[in-house]
């Protein structure tokens, strides 16, 4: 089932005052709470880490989508994001978010990277290349559980999953970089963080209610890499 538009960020960071900010907050994660709606997850504290997670090891590979900025110090900003969350979450209800993109070439790809981040609960989330279906995320493609996420609020590490055999993709076809839970993370709370330095939008989808939405909105950090076949 398709839900058009979709929900959409407030822009203007100040503004989030006016939506209200929810009492819940992460234990043992000072300064991170949800939005009233539990849609958007806030670090109220600056960051208190910092690493450039852009010095490893993609040599070889072509970036066939993605937002990461190449600032040594703001590949994507810390401190605003979609909610990541599990049914048993302290959130209380089951959020994702997708990415969609459409790749130039024909690709096979090796690499995803994301700004999700870990707030509370197990340290893990699902990362996931999907088919499209209709406008929004459908059958998984190739993923895998990711562990030992860095904490919201601190920059930049970056979460993501990586396939040696590569995942074919075709040119003008339309993909989504997801970002979800599964049984593993259910009691997950986790956050996407937005790439507020690129301020172009993107077709983006969230879940909730057991659907998916879709609209234009501010793209959360990702990249997907490959090489052309």
């Amino acid at each position: 089932m398709v839900k058009k538009p979709a929900f959409r960020i407030v822009l203007v960071l100040s503004l989030l005052t006016l939506v209200g900010i929810a009492a819940l907050a992460a234990g043992g994660h000072h300064g991170i709470v949800a939005s009233a709606d539990g849609r958007q997850t806030i670090a109220t504290h600056g960051p208190s880490a910092h690493i450039n997670p852009l010095v490893d090891n993609d040599a070889g590979l072509t970036l066939i989508a993605g937002n990461l900025s190449k600032y040594p110090f703001g590949v994507y900003f810390c401190c605003y994001g979609f909610t990541i969350s599990g049914a048993n979450s302290p959130i209380g209800q089951t959020f994702w978010s997708a990415v969609a993109f459409t790749p130039s070439g024909n690709f096979n790809v090796g690499k995803i990277k994301t700004s999700a981040a870990f707030v509370t609960g197990n340290n893990s989330v699902r990362v996931s290349l999907n088919a499209d279906a209709g406008g929004v995320p459908g059958a998984e493609l190739a993923g895998a559980d990711v562990s030992g996420l860095g904490t919201f609020g601190d920059c930049c590490q970056v979460a993501g999953v990586n396939s040696r055999s590569g995942i074919p993709i075709s040119q003008g076809t339309q993909y989504w970089v997801v970002v979800s839970t599964d049984n593993k993370s259910n009691n997950t709370w986790d956050a996407w963080a937005f790439n507020s330095t690129d301020m172009r939008l993107g077709l983006v989808a969230g879940y909730s209610g057991g659907v998916w939405s879709s609209g234009d909105n501010l793209v959360p950090g990702y990249a997907v890499l490959g090489v052309p076949r």
